[in-house]
């Protein structure tokens, strides 16, 4: 077993530390609306036309959304709740915007009416245009310790990571109060900005917005694979060589309100995070590549989060399985025909994907409930034992409903647990990567990791 000391833990000791990024405004507490605009916009509502004094905010409840408000339309405007365009004094067009909410008043004062709604569309401001860098933010990332930085209170910290794939580079520090934020979110869940963000190019190349939107939907991906849940980048703003802003994005992307969810990544290994990203990006630029991890991810993290209870996320890992199986050893390695890759049972796919993998189909012997069941009905190995549990869930036939009947709760559980971490090591596998990992199955403690079975020799 690896020690907990790892020779990429960063330590903190040193003087000459990069300086944290900062964002120009500072974020007040958790779960507080993110001020995006605020001044006299333009609206156009069917027929009408009027201006009036508004403010715009990413909010977080019900579900992240950017809101506009209106607080005093103007008098002998009589608002209704459809669609409406917006025009900034910037000459910003937002044609994509919905009215869900206004209010009219009419006492002994007079007439008075109010209005909000939702932007229904990502908006570049003012327009797009070339930079040299870009600032965005990251909410509820619960990130490993990384590199050492300096706080402008002159304090240091372990906060720092990079993320380095085909020419890109991405920083993510943490914000200066990360301690009291991951104390609210632990205690509280809901949202909250951990990190803020830098996106340039290794050799210095300027890139335009658009450029920029695309490498952050391929951080979202990689950055909710690696903790477990849904997390992503939100609102950016693009800098020229002079720091001057050029440009910035009102955008977010799916993010789910905070629950600690275990995963691969080890919480005091750097080169958990950074390491499988060039791999993770060289896939994500490739578009056959691109969908099969998108979809794998994707079925990982609603597993990982127990959609549809453990029974559900039992036939979810499974998915993932047959659709990497499909993608490596018909589509990439060739190692069967479409036609007998359609001929072999569920088992017999998932088994040649982990013998790709490099992974070992023994039971594991921490899993007891699973090891009981699989020697009492005779299974030989992870395949048939996870293939075997899915049926009585997706095959309800009279003498399966008594199998799954029949089976303590502590398989199923260990069925999910197993897939899980099968399915990590199979996209970690997919990513090129060959250092450690931190196991859902035998980790007891932070740092305690174990090398990835193919690091010794990779297949062919």
């Amino acid at each position: 077993m690896p020690d907990a000391s790892f020779s990429n833990t960063p330590t903190v000791s040193s003087d000459s530390y990069p300086t944290a990024l900062v964002w120009p405004i500072s974020f007040e507490r958790t779960n507080a609306p993110l001020p995006l605009y605020a001044g006299p916009i333009e609206y156009k509502q069917k027929d009408t036309t009027f201006r009036a004094e508004s403010c715009i905010s990413l909010e977080w409840f019900p579900s992240p959304r950017v809101r506009f408000d209106i607080p005093a339309v103007p008098d002998d405007v009589y608002p209704d709740l459809s669609s409406l365009t917006l025009r900034l004094d910037d000459g910003t067009e937002i044609e994509q915007a919905v009215v869900t909410g206004s209010q009219h008043t009419c006492d002994e004062t007079g007439y008075s009416s109010n209005m909000s709604g939702v932007i229904a569309q990502r908006v570049i401001r003012p327009r797009d245009a070339f930079v040299s860098s870009a600032l965005f933010l990251l909410p509820n990332f619960d990130a490993p310790l990384g590199r050492g930085l300096l706080y402008p209170d002159r304090s240091e910290r372990a906060a720092r990571l990079v993320l380095a794939g085909a020419g890109w580079l991405v920083t993510l520090d943490e914000v200066a109060n990360a301690k009291d934020v991951k104390s609210t979110l632990s205690a509280n869940s809901g949202f909250a900005i951990t990190q803020i963000g830098r996106l340039e190019r290794e050799d210095g190349k300027p890139f335009t917005a658009k450029d920029a939107i695309a490498i952050l939907d391929a951080v979202a991906w990689y950055v909710s694979f690696a903790c477990g849940r849904w997390a992503g980048p939100c609102f950016m703003k693009g800098f020229d060589p002079k720091h001057a802003q050029v440009w910035e994005v009102w955008d977010y992307r799916r993010v789910v309100p905070f629950r600690k969810r275990r995963s691969w990544m080890d919480s005091i290994h750097l080169d958990h995070i950074e390491s499988p990203f060039s791999g993770f990006f060289k896939l994500w630029q490739d578009d056959t590549w691109e969908e099969v991890v998108r979809q794998a991810i994707h079925w990982y993290i609603e597993a990982n989060g127990q959609a549809g209870s453990v029974e559900g996320s039992i036939v979810l890992t499974q998915t993932a399985f047959e659709l990497l199986a499909s993608a490596i050893l018909v589509e990439n390695y060739a190692w069967l025909s479409t036609d007998g890759y359609e001929k072999l049972a569920a088992a017999d796919r998932i088994r040649l994907l982990f013998l790709w993998s490099g992974i070992p189909t023994t039971i594991p012997a921490e899993l007891k409930d699973l090891t009981r069941a699989a020697k009492a009905d005779n299974w030989p190995d992870t395949p048939t034992a996870m293939t075997m549990v899915r049926n009585t869930i997706t095959h309800p036939t009279r003498k399966n409903r008594e199998k799954f009947g029949k089976q303590p709760k502590g398989v199923r559980a260990d069925v999910w647990s197993l897939g899980l971490l099968y399915l990590e090591l199979c996209l970690l596998r997919l990513f090129e990567y060959r250092g450690t990992y931190a196991s859902r199955i035998t980790q007891k403690h932070a740092g305690e990791v174990v090398p990835v079975p193919w690091a010794a020799h990779s297949p062919k």
